[in-house]
């Protein structure tokens, strides 16, 4: 199963305007740079934020002419920080396609980010909706604060689950929960339906990022179209990894190779088969699994039964894809 089997047709035939205005807006603008972004979006994606968006807007009046700039802006500031986050690691593939970096160098890549963050806030300026603007800079901001906690946490093996929890919250959360928001205002939904979208939206990204973090260990480079045990080689703590310090009461072997800044392919390796030895992975599915339900929960009771039924359908996508 995956995305487009549990999205309406309708929803899915207005995706392909966000496609063909981000490539309008990415042509237009610089030749060099516009051909690194389009590899960026060429490179695929489950377009999920901007599926978000659309569905939210059902709530109230959907209004394409808003909308479809808006999706494709939060899509961009997610392509930007994807750009980003690829140097930062020194990424060579994202879904099995070589990234900006390794293609064109750091410095291609940083403009790359830049040149997509602007369009994005561009065609934001351009819809002339305040608020919404200003839930996509929170966004925006909360992206880059999420990375540099990372950053400065990388390597260290004392961290607290919520330590964890709040990195996520700004690396993935905010940006969906953002995104509903913003289809929900754009749509002219009352300000309980945008409260419940907003918090669909968060809840959904935490389970979202937890299951990402749960396949960097027992996933498969075919399916990721990425090296699995990513997180241990950059020092990145995860649910799984937290877990399963505290069941060994924190193994020396794991620590030392998440504070190892250049661990062996053998000792990570062996950091995950002890990960996997633990009930860590279980524990995090578990954790995942509320997430996603409280996602579910939050719009029971909204208007629009499309949008209700497309959201319920995603909140149970993001736990079957992943048991």
């Amino acid at each position: 199963m995956d995305r487009a089997q549990v999205i309406s047709s309708k929803i899915k035939n207005d995706l392909t305007l966000i496609e063909e205005t981000i490539v309008k807006t990415l042509v237009g603008g610089e030749k060099r740079l516009g051909e690194t972004a389009l590899a960026t979006l060429k490179a695929g994606g489950k377009r999920l934020r901007p599926a978000l968006l659309l569905i939210a807007g059902q709530v109230g009046s959907y209004d394409l002419e808003k909308l479809v700039p808006a999706a494709a802006a939060v899509e961009l500031i997610h392509m930007a920080s994807l750009v980003h986050d690829d140097i930062l690691d020194g990424a060579e593939t994202r879904r099995g396609i070589p990234t900006v970096n390794s293609l064109w160098g750091d410095q291609i890549a940083v403009t790359t980010g830049d040149f997509l963050f602007a369009h994005a806030f561009v065609l934001l300026a351009k819809i002339g909706e305040p608020r919404v603007t200003d839930l996509a800079c929170s966004a925006a901001l909360a992206l880059s604060l999420g990375e540099l906690h990372q950053m400065q946490t990388a390597f260290k093996s004392d961290q607290s689950l919520n330590d964890y929890l709040s990195k996520i919250f700004n690396k993935t959360a905010i940006l969906f929960s953002a995104s509903c928001e913003i289809g929900a205002l754009l749509s002219g939904a009352s300000v309980d339906e945008i409260r419940r979208l907003a918090e669909y939206g968060e809840n959904l990204g935490m389970a979202f990022q937890i299951y990402d973090d749960i396949l960097d260990i027992e996933g498969r480079t075919d399916e990721l179209g990425k090296p699995i045990g990513i997180d241990l080689k950059d020092g990145t703590m995860t649910m799984p990894i937290i877990y399963a310090l505290e069941e060994t009461g924190g193994d020396t072997r794991l620590c030392s190779v998440i504070e190892n800044t250049a661990p062996s392919e053998r000792e990570v390796d062996d950091a995950i088969q002890l990960i996997l030895s633990t009930n860590a992975i279980e524990r995090t599915k578990r954790e995942a699994r509320k997430y996603a339900q409280l996602a579910i929960d939050a719009v029971k009771h909204i208007s629009s039964k499309e949008a209700q039924t497309d959201l319920t359908a995603i909140g149970k996508f993001v736990v079957a894809r992943y048991n």
